[in-house]
């Protein structure tokens, strides 16, 4: 099966709004996600030979600060494969920080 563009990008969108949904419903300050899952999330346009997408930092950074949240890499917090794409930990911006686009 091939994967044309607009399916990749519809997985991505469909990966963004699960993401959205679990840090909305997140009650603490600081929450995890899995670089797999961010990278599914917010493939960067460079081909990966990996199992997952290379993650696209920037375009989670803009969509995460649009969202209230902001985003670092958690190295601390990776295990054995996981040390080479650590997690990414979301932490809230205090209410009215947040950036809307125009």
């Amino acid at each position: 099966m091939q994967v044309t563009h607009s399916t990749a990008r519809h997985d991505a969108r469909a990966w963004q709004t699960a993401l959205d949904r679990a840090l909305s419903a997140h009650g603490d300050a600081d929450a995890l996600a899995r670089y797999p899952h961010l990278a599914n999330a917010f493939p960067a346009p460079t081909p990966s030979t990996r199992q997952h997408p290379l993650l696209d930092y920037r375009e989670l950074k803009a969509w995460a600060t649009r969202r209230g949240w902001q985003v670092r890499p958690a190295p601390e917090r990776a295990t054995g494969e996981d040390r080479h794409n650590p997690p990414v930990r979301f932490t809230r911006r205090p209410t009215g920080t947040a950036r809307h686009s125009h």
